[in-house]
């Protein structure tokens, strides 16, 4: 049968569209791995935040905050949301990234967020692992918390092949159909599959799949690290996940322990084929240790014990590309979430779905969030 609408990529991004286009659309999403959500989407700390400069994305985390607190049926039997509080500082008072967190504090509260502005004493007592830090003030969130990638991703597969949806795994996408001045289909796997829609949810891959197409979308894939340290003290349940933005550098409470990441970013070539995942370098684990002595004295004899490099895809602009092609009919973006593929998936999924149907949700997202 004829899908109306075509997924590549199953990370979450492809899973979540899926999800929510279950019942409205005969879907169907082709993953070229074993399994879905095993690239970027599992390679990151699992962070929910809606604190962010971009009044696009911080609709949309919103939106997933608020769906995934709500324990939906399709996650019963492993709720992937678990609510930690974060505190979100500046090294730099006067930096503009201190201007850009203001204004998205505004915005969050706008939308009934408590945020809270704290320092000193204050800030120490919501977050110990800041004694002793030189970072100029912080914003303590108490309702914001933290996602088991894999069991979101999971849910959005279970139920929407419940729905009708059918996944593909193992399936590699050859080329990109047109007919004239429009996106018909593809060839994947041996076969020749027509599609009213094509939705290019790849991330990383997406150059080589488009680039035969003639047209121009910049993606750009980076690697970064994220260490898991040894058992540590500060490392409670009670803790909150920690960001000093402008530093790049932040730090999540996990079994005891950390994920501590200090948001390096080096531009890589992805290799045809799923296996994005690469091996800590040196260089990185010394960054880390750099940034915790500096910023989170309190952790400088965290021993980051092992971890991996994961990939973030970003556009120039660092907007994530939602919506349809300007160029191709049929061809639509759901890609290039760089590090906010979790705190975005579903209400990025449900904007997408919306726009794919021509339907309005019930708590439709801000009207430039469909744009690509």
């Amino acid at each position: 049968m004829k899908p109306d609408i075509l997924i590549l990529g199953a990370g979450l991004a492809g899973t979540s569209l899926a999800w929510h286009l279950a019942g409205r659309a005969r879907v169907r999403v082709l993953e070229q791995g074993p399994q879905p959500c095993a690239e970027a989407s599992a390679q990151n700390a699992g962070m929910i935040r809606r604190l962010v400069p971009s009044a696009r994305e911080r609709a949309w985390a919103c939106r997933t905050h608020e769906r995934l607190a709500e324990r939906l049926p399709d996650w019963a039997d492993a709720d992937p949301f678990r609510r930690t509080g974060s505190l979100i500082a500046l090294g730099d008072a006067d930096s503009s990234e201190a201007h850009a967190l203001e204004a998205a504090a505004i915005g969050l509260r706008e939308r009934g967020v408590g945020v809270e502005r704290v320092g000193g004493a204050e800030l120490v007592r919501h977050a110990p692992a800041f004694a002793g830090s030189a970072v100029a003030h912080g914003y303590w969130i108490e309702d914001d918390g933290v996602c088991d990638p894999h069991a979101l991703g999971a849910g959005f597969v279970r139920g929407a092949l419940r729905r009708g949806v059918r996944f593909d795994f193992d399936t590699r996408v050859d080329r990109i159909l047109t007919v004239g001045d429009r996106v018909v289909g593809v060839e994947a796997g041996g076969e020749t599959i027509h599609a009213g829609h094509v939705v290019v949810a790849t991330a990383a891959w997406t150059p080589r799949l488009v680039a035969p197409l003639g047209i121009e979308r910049p993606l750009l894939p980076f690697a970064r690290h994220l260490f898991f340290s040894e058992p540590h003290a500060l490392a409670t349940q009670e803790h909150p996940w920690c960001w000093i933005d402008d530093a790049g550098v932040y730090v999540r409470p996990e079994t005891g322990a950390f994920l501590c990441s200090p948001c390096d970013e080096t531009l890589v070539e992805v290799s045809p084929g799923p296996g994005s995942r690469r091996a800590v370098q040196p260089l990185g684990r010394a960054i880390a240790h750099d940034k915790l002595e500096r910023w989170l004295p309190a952790l400088r004899d965290l021993r980051l014990h092992q971890g991996w490099v994961g990939i973030r895809t970003f556009t120039p602009s660092r907007e994530a590309l939602v919506g349809p092609d300007q160029d191709l009919a049929g061809l639509f973006w759901m890609t290039a979430f760089g590090g906010f593929g979790v705190s975005c998936a579903f209400g990025a999924g449900e904007t997408a779905a919306d726009r794919l149907t021509g339907t309005r949700a019930e708590h439709p997202i801000d009207e430039c969030s469909a744009d690509a």
